[in-house]
């Protein structure tokens, strides 16, 4: 298979009541912070790379930031205010490397959100070689996230760009593949993480695979997938990680609807 190269404020009020015809108040205590959501479909550039950036990020903090040469960063994370920080790993593309030749790496993430406007971020980056790298990343929200996910709405046929492999995902959300070239059979699920907004939950394991991807049997993969409407046909974008023996692997595939 070929892999190309997703408490509202209150306030409080207390009055006293003194003898004697005295009266008094006491100030009341600031409202609770409310948190920012991070939740969205996130564009913008790489500014250390030069390269594009989408990330797709959940309503509770999950993301993954695809860049244009389908390098994924991957983590959580939590939100004060408009702060937002976590951990986060990063993947090369299955089948290419970083330029000091690892696949991975593990690093920081830091930024503020104003919601499903801008997000802001700051990566600190090291790969398992030892390279470290430090980048901004301003991103702007695409309002493709405020459609609505449904298993009936990303049902259907899918086809892969480059092989014209087939992605089969029926109603209950059960997804099947299977790659001619290279035998490669994915069998899966993909589940709505909340119908409010377009992201949805990926899993999936490759099973049969011959040749240089034989490396993939087994391997049970996991992300984020969106569903593009705004192209025809429409396109699926999934991006998912998983594990071979103690190295990680990420793939990203635009899958178009047939």
């Amino acid at each position: 298979m070929h892999y190309m190269k997703r408490t509202y404020p209150f306030f409080v009020f207390v009055t006293l009541g003194a003898c004697g015809g005295g009266g008094g108040s006491l100030t009341p205590p600031p409202p609770p912070v409310v948190n920012a959501s991070p939740g969205g479909i996130w564009n913008g550039t790489d500014s250390l790379s030069g390269l594009s950036v989408e990330g797709l990020v959940t309503e509770t903090g999950e993301f993954h930031f695809i860049r244009s040469d389908l390098a994924q960063y991957i983590g959580t994370v939590s939100v004060s205010g408009n702060a937002i920080s976590g951990n986060l790993q990063g993947f090369a593309e299955f089948g290419t490397a970083f330029p000091d030749g690892s696949t991975h790496g593990t690093g920081t993430i830091t930024g503020t959100v104003s919601e499903r406007s801008t997000l802001n971020v700051s990566i600190s980056f090291k790969t398992d070689a030892g390279t470290s790298t430090s980048t901004n990343v301003p991103l702007t929200f695409n309002a493709l996230y405020n459609n609505t996910s449904s298993l009936a709405t990303i049902s259907g046929n899918y086809t892969e760009a480059s092989t014209g492999t087939v992605f089969s995902v029926s109603g209950n959300g059960t997804v099947f593949a299977q790659d001619a070239a290279d035998g490669c059979v994915v069998n899966g699920t993909i589940s709505i993480i909340d119908t409010s907004y377009n992201a949805y939950d990926v899993s999936y394991t490759y099973s049969s695979c011959v040749g240089p991807v034989a490396v993939l049997n087994g391997v049970t993969a996991t992300g984020l997938a969106t569903l593009n409407t705004t192209v025809s046909p429409a396109q699926a974008i999934v991006a998912v990680s998983g594990t071979v023996g103690t190295q990680s692997v990420a793939l990203v595939e635009a899958l178009n609807k047939m």
